[in-house]
């Protein structure tokens, strides 16, 4: 069974720091962490008790270290450490800041040289905080994910291990399992799970339930244990109930805003519009008045002729509203298409981000890709998902011819919006050089995770980086380019084709390559602004249209074809000027 995705919001690294403080209260001893185990035990509503064990050194002495960025609340139970004299004094776990916990021995005391374990705990609500949630596999069976990660640490580690019992998970039968047995009793990960673990399973307690337990050596420093798992959502009904009522109150939130916003529309309709006609006939009482004063000016101002010795023809002044230097702000999908990816490119993209969120269904059928929208809305705040959501059925169908192309439309005229003033060279190079910071080439990406697509961590720039595959010059403008838009190497994104691969994107299956593959291939005079033509822009750009140009045109044409006739035919005709 294949499952989905699951945005990387439900596993968001924490990081750890430790300090240490010398008894003295002036001194400093550097301090070390060797390993570090945690449990977790979750229930069927999607509520965890967390426990971790983590083993110190010191060559001095030390009190203890501040635990932050729990994404979930944390109601921290009693703690302990083991002291290298023997002892077992209490912990002191209080608030230091925003989302930020100090973890000291009691009473002010320290201890060390030597090693020291450390053992606290705490209960925390996944559910509420995203972590676990209900989804959906590609073959219809409703799932429970649960996506969890414990704390990142800023130093490498011997080992981390992270053990997890799942309390309303039957197991087959107690004691080892194989993973078979795990599996039938509905158990499903990511492949990179498989990948990155080693994973043993068993059935504990009696009754079993299912427990799993993840393994990593030579932890790096700031990696994370991120886990994905999927479990039938029979499994846990309190979860499924919670995750259908914030769905549901989701969907009627939609339809009151949706309503809100129709209202909003009509109301300017009719108020707004009565006000603009009004203005209008204003407007074009002056412009009569001002018309006649000219064509009196005309008729009797002699040095309007042009027979005169002292004309000279006007100059042609010719002016930019460029700033030289000047940086656009804008997005780095619309960054990106300034740098000139290719229109198929940005399309698979936005496909992907719509995946990610659980708003896209999709299928290749005989190498053709078949797509549905999914979800009531498109994601919030993130117009281009709009659009490519929006375009898409309720049911799986070929993609839309010229979806591509349309997006890429969209795209440049959004940027020739935020560009009107900007320098374009310099906007460029300023995006091409934070790109590079960010992700240099395809290997600076391996592992890395982000939060929701649009929301956090330049997901779109890192989709280029990840899935190109032309070495480490991804971003560099100098790179060679290739004889097609979609063949070859290079990483070039400024130059007119935008000559860059990409491993695993079946470019192909979004269709034939557009005329114009990037947004270099664009003119000055082409860059045409994208509108989207809401009902109270039709309505007021209709009938103010109509109403100024009849009446403008109508007093205009009349005024200033007596005057100008007038004057012309007597200069020209009388004076005898050629």
């Amino acid at each position: 069974m294949t499952v989905p995705s699951i945005p990387a919001r439900f596993a968001r690294g924490l990081l750890l720091v430790a300090f240490f403080l010398a008894g003295s209260g002036v001194s400093i001893a550097q301090g070390s962490l060797d390993w570090v185990e945690v449990g977790l035990v979750l229930d069927g509503a999607g509520r965890a008790r967390v426990s971790y064990q983590c083993r110190w050194r010191t060559s001095g002495t030390m009190h203890g270290f501040y635990l932050q960025g729990e994404t979930a609340t944390p109601r921290f139970r009693e703690g302990h450490a083991e002291l290298p004299d023997g002892r077992r004094v209490p912990l002191s776990i209080t608030p230091a800041g925003a989302r930020r916990w100090d973890i000291v021995l009691a009473d002010g005391q320290a201890w060390g040289p030597g090693e020291a374990t450390y053992s606290f705990s705490y209960d925390a609500d996944l559910a509420s905080a995203g972590m676990v949630d209900l989804t959906e596999s590609t073959e219809g069976d409703r799932l429970v994910v649960f996506s969890w990660a414990p704390v990142e640490w800023d130093e490498p580690l011997s080992h981390e291990t992270l053990v997890a019992i799942f309390t309303s998970v039957p197991a087959p039968h107690a004691g080892e399992l194989t993973l078979e047995e795990a599996s039938a009793a509905g158990l499903r990960t990511e492949r990179w799970v498989n990948e990155r673990y080693l994973i043993t399973y068993r059935g504990e307690g009696d009754p079993s339930v299912l427990w799993v337990r993840f393994h990593q050596d030579d932890v790096a420093a700031r990696q994370d244990q991120r886990v994905q798992l999927y479990l039938p959502a029979d499994n846990f009904p309190g979860v499924t109930v919670a995750a259908e009522r914030r769905r549901a109150a989701a969907a009627v939130a939609a339809q009151r805003r949706q309503a809100a916003a129709r209202e909003r529309v009509w109301r300017r309709v009719y108020y707004v519009l009565p006000l603009l006609l009004g203005l209008a006939l204003v407007t074009l009482g002056i412009t009569a008045r001002k018309l006649k004063g000219l064509a009196r000016a005309y008729a009797t101002a002699p040095d309007v002729l042009w027979e005169r010795d002292d004309w000279e023809p006007p100059r042609l002044r010719l002016q930019t509203f460029r700033k030289p230097g000047k940086v656009a702000e804008l997005t780095d999908i619309e960054a990106l298409t300034l740098l000139g990816l290719p229109f198929q490119v940005l399309l698979a993209m936005v496909l992907d981000a719509l995946a990610a969120r659980e708003r896209l269904r999709r299928e290749t059928r005989d190498g053709a890709l078949w797509l549905a929208h999914r979800g009531e809305a498109p994601p919030e705040g993130e117009p281009y998902q709009g659009f490519v959501w929006e375009a898409l059925g309720d049911a799986l169908a070929p993609a839309p011819e010229g979806l591509a192309g349309r997006l890429g439309e969209v795209l440049v005229g959004t940027v020739q919006r935020k560009a009107w003033d900007a320098d374009l060279d310099a906007t460029r190079e300023h995006y091409r050089h934070l790109f590079e910071e960010m992700f240099p080439d395809a290997a600076a990406v391996a592992g890395r995770t982000f939060g929701t697509p649009g929301d956090y961590g330049h997901y779109f720039p890192w989709w280029v980086s990840h899935h190109h595959s032309s070495g480490p010059g991804v971003w560099r403008s100098d790179a060679p380019a290739g004889p097609a838009p979609f063949e070859g190497g290079g990483g070039s994104f400024g130059g007119a084709g935008a000559t860059a691969h990409f491993a695993d994107v079946n470019l192909s299956a979004l269709g034939p390559a557009p005329e114009r593959a990037s947004m270099a291939a664009f003119a000055p005079d082409d860059l045409v602004t994208a509108y989207e033509h809401g009902a109270c822009h039709s309505a007021c750009h209709s009938a103010c249209h109509s109403a100024c140009h009849s009446a403008c045109h109508s007093a205009c044409h009349s005024a200033c074809h007596s005057a100008c006739h007038s004057a012309c035919h007597s200069a020209c005709v009388s004076g005898g000027s050629h």
